[in-house]
């Protein structure tokens, strides 16, 4: 009978004991006071939700002798936080996650023209609610200028306005004796740091130049120093038989350099003049240049019925001028100018009386432009304006290169005067390309554009 009683006994022990692997809840741990060495009938397994997670109700697993049963949808889900706060001149943004719960993550962008001057522009959904503090968006704008003396800066606000984005300086030196090291200008970057950095004002020098043996400097600094803003120096030549090419007298200016480059000392000599319906017909020693000093120089009219005007010999003098100016011839002219791609009509003489008159013609297929007479005028020839404009020259082989022919009667060589139109069309078998011009063109002063086919 005992026995009976014992196999009963272990056998309802068997069917009311539940498994020893617990149930597992996402995110939930399950309380120390529900673990036991084992589990029967009505225990009970209570779940603690981890840290940044919570639950609607408690979830508690009860074993019904055979199994862990607990209520539909006991579940741990992440705790929420409450709405960000906004800041001012700026907006949020989620980086991480899709919803404002635990470990969700948001970064504040700064509106145009602010910029983030917290070190720290996220915050994260904890447990506790959102970490950190909100993040500060300040106007982006440069720091102003610390600048000792002896410079101006233009552009600098009243009443301590900050200096924004796009604002320029301009700066400039106290005085002339200073020159500016560094941009002019500079202006205020998106990111609130000036385009360069800013000038400073040094003490105006000029380097001394190459001084030529024969040249000699009055004011040279002492052991060949830079000269200083204003200061001046003197020069002469060495040689008598030299002259001074140049400035006899330069100053060291504003921005370094000196007034005028420095002088040079070179042989003395006259400069030929214009010779005007006169000829060189003899000299001492010659006719052929350099006329150094003491050279004289003989002339007569280019023809016989001409009258001279001035002195029929000259003399080349020390300061390289010559004793007189150079003579003139009137009474008539020589042969008229040349005029380019145009000829006289009648041909030319060596002599032309006075008041007379020549006319022009264009070469063949040149257009006149102008007028076309020219009068010999005391000595010289006087004219309006006149030009030949060029035709156009159109070869089979530019043709062909653009795949084109005339519109009319066979492929040729042609010409065209000036604001004459041909008209084009496309060889057999090719049509225009995308980017060709018309097909009636212009001849312009011997241009033509060509159409182009394909």
């Amino acid at each position: 009978m005992e026995s009976s009683l014992v196999i009963l006994y272990i056998f309802f022990f068997v069917r009311t004991a539940c498994p020893m692997i617990l149930p597992v809840v996402e995110n939930a741990d399950v309380s120390d006071t529900s673990l036991k060495n084992n589990y029967s009938e009505g225990d009970e397994l209570l779940y603690i939700c981890q840290e940044g997670y919570v639950s609607l109700r408690r979830i508690i697993y009860v074993c019904d002798g055979h199994h862990w049963v607990t209520t539909p949808n006991s579940k741990c889900s992440r705790k929420r936080c409450e709405l960000p706060a906004d800041i001012p001149n700026g907006h949020y943004i989620i980086v991480h996650g899709t919803d404002f719960v635990y470990g969700a993550t948001i970064k504040y962008i700064c509106k145009e023209g602010y910029q983030m001057v917290s070190r720290v522009n996220t915050r994260t959904c904890l447990a506790g609610g959102w970490d950190d503090r909100l993040p500060i968006c300040q106007e982006i704008s440069c720091s102003p200028p610390q600048l000792g003396g002896k410079i101006t800066v233009d552009g600098l606000t009243d009443y301590e306005k900050p200096l924004r984005e796009g604002h320029r300086l301009q700066f400039v030196c106290d005085s002339p004796g200073l020159k500016l090291v560094g941009p002019r200008e500079v202006t205020c970057q998106e990111n609130g740091e000036w385009s360069s950095s800013f000038p400073r004002c040094e003490e105006v020098t000029c380097q001394l130049g190459e001084i030529n043996d024969s040249l000699s400097v009055v004011g040279l600094p002492e052991q060949n120093a830079p000269a200083k803003f204003g200061h001046k120096l003197q020069f002469y030549c060495t040689d008598p038989k030299l002259s001074l090419r140049g400035s006899k007298e330069v100053t060291c200016s504003a921005g370094g350099s000196w007034s005028s480059p420095f002088p040079i000392c070179e042989v003395v000599t006259c400069k030929i003049g214009q010779l005007n319906n006169v000829k060189i017909v003899g000299g001492s020693p010659g006719i052929v240049p350099p006329f150094t000093p003491e050279h004289t120089l003989h002339f007569h009219c280019t023809h016989f019925p001409m009258t001279m005007v001035g002195l029929s010999s000259i003399t080349c003098q020390s300061d390289g001028t010559w004793s007189n100016p150079f003579p003139t011839c009137n009474g008539g002219c020589g042969p008229p100018p040349h005029i380019e791609f145009a000829e006289t009509t009648t041909f030319q003489k060596t002599y032309y009386r006075p008041d007379e008159t020549v006319q022009y013609i264009c070469h063949n297929y040149y257009k006149q432009d102008g007028n076309p007479y020219m009068t010999c005028t005391q000595g010289k020839w006087k004219r309006g304006y006149l030009r030949c404009l060029k035709p156009c020259t159109l070869t089979i082989k530019d043709m062909d290169k653009n795949k084109i022919q005339q519109y009319y009667g066979p492929k040729q060589l042609m010409y065209s005067w000036h604001m004459q139109y041909i008209t084009f069309k496309c060889q057999p078998g090719t049509k225009p390309t995308r980017e060709s011009i018309g097909f009636r063109q212009k001849c312009t002063d011997g241009v033509m554009p060509l159409p182009i086919c394909q």
